[in-house]
C-alpha cells in the first residue's frame, strides 16, 4: 500500500474525529435534541472499523475516546478503553463476519450507542442510587438523538477512506 494514501485517509479520518469532538463538546452540549446531548465520537470509531479495518478502528477509537472523556470533563478512561475496544470489534466484524454496508453500520452504531447509555447509566444507578426509569429514558433519549448523525458520519467516514480502500483492494487483486 502506498503510503500516501494511507497518510490521506488518516488526516481524513482525524479530520472527522475533531469535527465529531468539536459537534459534540462545544454545540451538542448546548444545544439538545429530544433533551439529551448526542454521542458522536462513538458513531465515528465504529465507522472507522466497520469501513477500515481492525486497526483503524482500534485507532480511531483510542483516540475518539481520549475526546469523548475529555467532552464529558469527568477525568476517567471509560470512553478511552470503550471506543478502543468497540472499533477494534468493529474492525473484526467488518473484516471476517459482516457486510461493510450501511445495514451493518447501523446495527453495530445503535449497540454502540446503547452500550455507551448503559456505561454512563451504571455509577448513577449502582453507586449513587438513581431510579432506574429516568436513567433508561435519559439513555434512550441520547441514543435516538445520536442516531441523526449515523447516516452523515457514515458517508464522511467512507469518503475519507476511500483512497485507502482503493489501494487495498488494488493490492489484493
Amino acid at each position: 500500500m502506498k503510503r500516501a494514501d494511507t497518510l490521506k485517509s488518516a488526516l481524513g479520518l482525524a479530520l472527522v474525529m475533531l469535527l465529531c469532538y468539536f459537534f459534540q463538546s462545544a454545540v451538542f452540549s448546548r444545544l439538545r435534541i429530544f433533551g439529551a446531548a448526542p454521542l458522536l465520537l462513538p458513531l465515528a470509531a465504529v465507522a472507522a472499523g466497520l469501513l477500515g479495518s481492525s486497526g483503524w478502528g482500534g485507532d480511531f477509537g483510542l483516540v475518539g475516546g481520549i475526546l469523548c472523556d475529555a467532552a464529558m470533563g469527568g477525568g476517567g478512561i471509560l470512553f478511552t478503553a470503550a471506543l478502543t475496544v468497540m472499533g477494534f470489534f468493529a474492525g473484526f466484524l467488518g473484516d471476517f463476519v459482516m457486510a461493510r454496508g450501511f445495514p451493518s453500520f447501523l446495527l453495530l452504531g445503535l449497540g454502540s450507542l446503547l452500550l455507551c447509555a448503559a456505561m454512563q447509566m451504571f455509577r448513577l444507578l449502582v453507586f449513587d442510587g438513581a431510579a432506574l426509569w429516568p436513567l433508561v429514558r435519559t439513555g434512550l433519549k441520547q441514543t435516538a438523538a445520536s442516531l441523526l448523525f449515523l447516516l452523515p458520519l457514515y458517508f464522511c467516514v467512507r469518503r475519507a477512506l476511500r483512497s485507502w480502500r482503493r489501494c487495498r483492494e488494488r493490492n489484493f487483486h
